[in-house]
């Protein structure tokens, strides 16, 4: 009586546990195929009567194998059981369970049944997979990114760097985790430097900020870095995480801005020079002109000043055009099979004044032969009188300058050397570069905004040839080399006088008339085409050509085009519209000389397009036959 009343209180205290219990027990056969008990708090769908299969009524049908599986081997084992798997939970959801059972054994050591405990693991198991997710998804951030990032514990050696870090050092993840900054190559400052930031984190528990060059496997870099602290749960720095961005690119665009904009002072500052320095020779000029009582010679010195000092102005405009359309990719070369020796001989013509200037001696070696090549004969001879006149800028008075021309095989050679100051080697490296003056500050007296050699490179390469300078160095002269293909020779063409060279007269006298809001030009203008022979009407707007239009019936028209209120183009669409604008030649006297302002000018009805200050002798073409040499 005694027992059985121990044994209803034990059974009395094993359902109150249960009851209080999350968890539910069961008991099983020795086969653990049948289900003999279950009690507790149930969680999943049904509870199935004692003898049916548990494992298809509970269990995911992707989980069955691995749980027979692990029964098969508690069973063979006559130990614990011990299973995680999938089961269909009673709100129909798919859940997870933790069960672990024990083999009950009779005196002989065989199973009779088993005593178990399921737990529902569910929301520890969706945080497990939730956290592998996140760490999938951040080890492939990680993994991907161009920036390094890598994680220090308190005593500064790694315990994270992901794969860009890895390849920066050379060294495998094994090599690397658990080393400090030195033992991976760190210079010594570079580590100590780190080690500071690393307790200043954890002193400070603020972001630290940084930026350093690093040698590593690939070479110096530039990096910037952000080091932050880990907290933990609990409320301590665990450890420091940072990340570093490669900057090596920017720094060089910065180095080259920086840079950039020097130069863009000191050719500012240039210009402003060099265009002062004819300006007061052409003032000077201006007050004689304006005496009461200038002599004859005094008239034509002022005359020789002012045309000399403008043919400098317009050069220097011409040059920085020039660059501008070579680098637009916009200019037009008009190749063809040119002598050799004729290049040179217009380059040797151009550059006179300044060898005669510094009183240099002037020496000529050009192949006997006719040697001929395919290109633009004007530019050719500009790359090779811009050569000249550096070497007679640059050589003291009193110097050499020597120009020899060789053919070899299928090249042609072309070197200018000269006796003068000479240029160091780390100028050589930019004497191509725009807007370079390699003597800036030199005692001879020089002029130039440092666009002569880059336009000569530019010309020379879009001729499919190159150029180079030789210099041994400050007081030992330089010499320039321009190698370019050549072409076969052509029999020499029959002499005779070119028509388009010719300053022709016109067969009747013209009437012109001129459009341009600036007084000056407009009446400067309608002088010298009076002195043609030409009859002239000058006009200051577009409303007051379009008014003198049909009484003065103009053969040609010369429009400005930034004229305010009504511009050139659309002057010249309004007179093309009038009775008589088809008959006219329209002519556009602009300074805006691009490709694309000529092709606009074309389809506002222009027949020519002339580039100020214009040539008086491709005008005087112009007004006779009503188009340039080159149309």
């Amino acid at each position: 009586m005694y027992a059985e009343q121990a044994l209803a209180e034990s059974e009395k205290r094993f359902r109150a546990l249960v009851s209080a219990s999350s968890d539910v027990v069961y008991r099983m056969s020795a086969d653990f195929n049948e289900l003999r008990q279950l009690e507790g708090h149930l969680f999943v769908a049904a509870a199935p009567a004692p003898n049916r299969n548990w494992l298809e009524e509970y269990i995911h049908p992707e989980d069955r194998d691995v749980a027979r599986a692990a029964i098969r081997d508690a069973v063979v084992r006559k130990g614990i059981l011990e299973l995680e798997c999938r089961v269909f939970l009673a709100d129909g959801s798919i859940g997870w369970t933790h069960t672990r059972a024990v083999p009950m054994l009779d005196a002989s050591g065989e199973i009779t049944e088993w005593i178990g405990m399921v737990t529902n693991v569910t929301a520890r198991k969706n945080a497990e997979h939730a956290l592998a997710y996140q760490r999938r998804m951040y080890e492939a951030i990680l993994t991907n990114t161009p920036d390094l990032a890598y994680v220090w514990n308190l005593e500064h050696r790694f315990i994270y760097a992901n794969e860009g870090l890895l390849r920066t050092w050379g060294r495998t993840w094994e090599e690397a985790i658990g080393k400090n900054c030195l033992e991976l190559g760190y210079e010594p400052w570079h580590a100590a430097m780190h080690d500071r930031e690393i307790e200043q984190v954890v002193a400070t528990r603020k972001p630290v900020r940084g930026e350093v060059p690093f040698n590593g496997a690939f070479g110096q870099r530039f990096y910037d870095y952000l080091l932050v602290p880990v907290i933990g749960a609990s409320g301590e720095v665990e450890a420091v995480a940072g990340t570093t961005r490669d900057v090596t690119e920017r720094k060089q665009l910065e180095r080259s801005l920086i840079d950039a904009d020097r130069r863009k002072d000191e050719f500012l500052a240039t210009l402003a020079h060099e265009l002062r320095n004819p300006l007061a020779p052409i003032r000077n000029a201006v007050h004689l002109l304006k005496s009461d009582t200038p002599t004859g010679d005094h008239l034509r010195v002022a005359r020789e000043i002012i045309d000399r000092q403008v043919h400098h102005m317009v050069r220097l405009v011409d040059d920085l055009m020039d660059v501008s359309r070579i680098t637009l990719g916009q200019v037009n070369l008009r190749n063809e099979r040119v002598a050799l020796r004729r290049v040179i001989e217009d380059a040797v013509e151009a550059a006179a004044p300044a060898i005669e200037a510094g009183n240099h001696r002037l020496v000529v070696d050009v192949p006997a032969a006719a040697v001929h090549l395919e290109g633009d004969g004007t530019r050719l001879s500009q790359v090779f009188q811009n050569l000249l006149d550096n070497a007679a800028k640059y050589t003291p008075s009193g110097g050499t300058i020597t120009l020899r021309a060789e053919l070899h095989g299928e090249r042609i050679m072309v070197s200018v050397r000269d006796t003068g100051i000479g240029i160091t080697p780390e100028a050589k490296a930019r004497v191509f570069e725009l807007f370079t003056r390699v003597h800036p500050h030199d005692c001879i007296k020089t002029s130039g905004l440092g666009i002569g050699l880059s336009l000569a490179r530019k010309l020379i390469e879009l001729h499919m040839g190159e150029i180079d300078v030789r210099s041994e160095g400050t007081g030992t002269g330089s010499e320039f080399i321009v190698t370019l293909p050549a072409a076969p020779a052509l029999q020499p063409p029959k002499s005779g006088i070119d028509a388009s060279q010719v300053r022709a007269a016109p067969d009747s006298r013209r009437r012109v008339m001129v459009v341009d809001d600036n007084r000056d030009a407009a009446e400067s203008l309608g002088m010298l085409l009076e002195m043609e022979n030409c009859t002239v009407s000058v006009a200051f707007d577009g409303l007051q050509a379009l008014g003198a239009l049909e009484a003065f019936k103009p053969d040609i028209v010369l429009l400005d085009i930034g004229m305010p209120g009504m511009d050139g183009y659309e002057l010249a669409r309004r007179i093309r519209a009038t009775p008589m604008g088809s008959e006219l030649v329209l002519v556009a006297l602009t300074g805006w000389g691009q490709a694309d302002d000529k092709k606009r000018a074309m389809d506002a009805g222009f027949d020519e397009h002339l580039t100020k200050p214009v040539d008086p002798d491709l005008l005087a073409r112009v007004i006779a036959f009503g188009h340039s040499a080159a149309a």
